[in-house]
């Protein structure tokens, strides 16, 4: 496959920032071509490289532009995919299952070596489970062997991994760079850490003390996998994921217990690395030399007059839900927040109400953090109104801070994330109603979101 015109001159200028240096940006809308035009980069660089994203279909699609560069590659993938005994990620961090697993031997050389020409992972767990042998113990080896006998070669892998192998190879993808800045939150209503810890027989524990709850879960989480009824109850993937959060607090807007997990990422240090996604980071886009594909779609976004605070908000209810009514009233429209609670509009779902066959039919109201936050397409909506900040709780935000994160990286991701739901559409209406966001206007023209007076 040919690179277009544009995508030739993007990658011969990402040539140039890596051979000079060791360090590139590359912010490009979504389906312009970032992933060919990197494997393209690859071809022409040689060595070994590690490609990285959260998302498993990001990862596929870079193999399938590798593989029409010809560039020698695998795509792995984590544990929970690959066993034979169909355990999930909770059940590798509580029961420990690879201990005592019949399939949990060492990898044969000859099934590493009839494997090297493998391109992904269902060949290596075809085969392993032809030998009855574990899929993820020859991945592994398979991995090693590929690195260790071939200077140009590419692995495809989660953030979550790279750690394992990064001294290996000589570059690094960083794709879908903002989900490594961006914190992750899963939330448990107190109500059903109440119950859980009843059925656990524990007592007198204030719900409301996230570390002491966490600590809790965290020492009983076998007790909770054992028991039948508990799955009733509550996702045992998401009591792991409030244990292994690095923050946990308790919301007294939503009244649950909430973890925030970060990505994370490898040092990077003597490495060439290209930085990749539609949506890079304010605080990527100021310290590493980037190309900028500008965005086939201008948003132009009204700013409001009013500081939506929670204090404000309770302040003047009335008047800004008569406000909401009137702005939804001709218009399918969601709303983000993070502090919805004061808001009650009659015209509109709420997120922890909603069902599927509502979107698209009803106005909606949608929190920054929660379910629809990523990967779900609301294009179908004409308009969308950012009612408040995508700030988390001042003492969270510290600690948030305290961990490298950037206020001002949040705040514009989330903000550029919430208005891309929206996208691909061209009549959408954008109203960010906290006066607060006029502060970051001049980073969010960067994502082609154009503020404008509210008058």
């Amino acid at each position: 496959m040919a690179l277009r015109s544009d995508q030739l001159e993007v990658a011969k200028r990402l040539l140039g920032i890596l051979r000079e240096g060791s360090i590139a940006g590359l912010q490009a809308p979504t389906g312009w071509g970032k992933s060919y035009t990197t494997a393209y980069v690859i071809k022409e660089l040689g060595g070994k490289w590690l490609w990285s994203s959260s998302l498993i279909n990001a990862l596929v699609q870079a193999s399938n532009a590798l593989r029409n560069f010809n560039v020698k590659h695998f795509l792995s993938t984590g544990r929970e995919r690959l066993c034979l005994r169909g355990f999930r990620h909770s059940d590798f961090i509580i029961r420990r299952p690879c201990n005592h697993c019949p399939f949990n031997t060492q990898a044969p050389q000859g099934m590493i070596k009839a494997l090297l020409g493998a391109v992904d992972y269902p060949e290596v767990r075809d085969l392993a489970e032809e030998g009855g042998l574990c899929p993820y113990n020859i991945q592994e080896a398979l991995i090693r062997e590929l690195l260790s006998k071939y200077d140009d070669v590419v692995v495809l892998m989660n953030y979550g991994r790279l750690g394992k192998y990064t001294k290996r190879v000589n570059g690094l993808i960083i794709d879908e760079a903002h989900n490594a800045v961006i914190p992750r939150l899963v939330s448990l209503p107190r109500r059903v850490i109440e119950q859980l810890l009843n059925r656990l027989g524990i007592e007198g524990i204030d719900v409301r003390n996230a570390e002491v709850v966490k600590g809790i879960l965290s020492e009983y989480l076998l007790a909770i996998a054992v028991d039948n009824e508990t799955s009733e109850l509550v996702s045992l993937d998401d009591v792991v994921t409030l244990t292994e959060s690095q923050v946990t607090y308790y919301d007294n807007d939503e009244d649950a217990l909430v973890g925030v997990r970060f990505e994370g990422l490898p040092q990077l240090n003597g490495k060439r690395v290209v930085f990749m996604s539609a949506t890079l980071p304010p605080s990527l886009l100021q310290s590493v030399p980037t190309i900028k594909v500008p965005s086939n779609q201008v948003i132009r976004a009204r700013v409001g007059d009013m500081v939506m605070t929670t204090e404000n908000t309770e302040r003047f209810r009335d008047q800004i839900t008569n406000h909401l009514r009137n702005l939804i009233s001709d218009k399918q429209t969601v709303i983000f927040t993070t502090s919805s609670k004061e808001i009650n509009l009659d015209n509109a779902v709420y997120e922890d109400e909603l069902r599927n066959e509502d979107l698209c039919r009803r106005n909606v109201v949608l929190h920054y953090y929660g379910k629809y936050a990523e990967g779900v397409r609301l294009n179908c909506y004409s308009r969308a109104i950012l009612l408040t900040l995508p700030l988390l709780p001042s003492n969270v935000m510290r600690r948030l801070e305290a961990r490298g994160l950037r206020t001002i990286d949040l705040i514009v991701m989330k903000t550029v994330q919430a208005i891309g739901r929206l996208l691909p559409n061209e009549e959408v209406e954008v109203i960010l109603l906290d006066k607060r966001f006029k502060q970051y206007c001049s980073e969010l023209i960067n994502y082609g979101i154009q503020c404008l007076d509210s008058g």
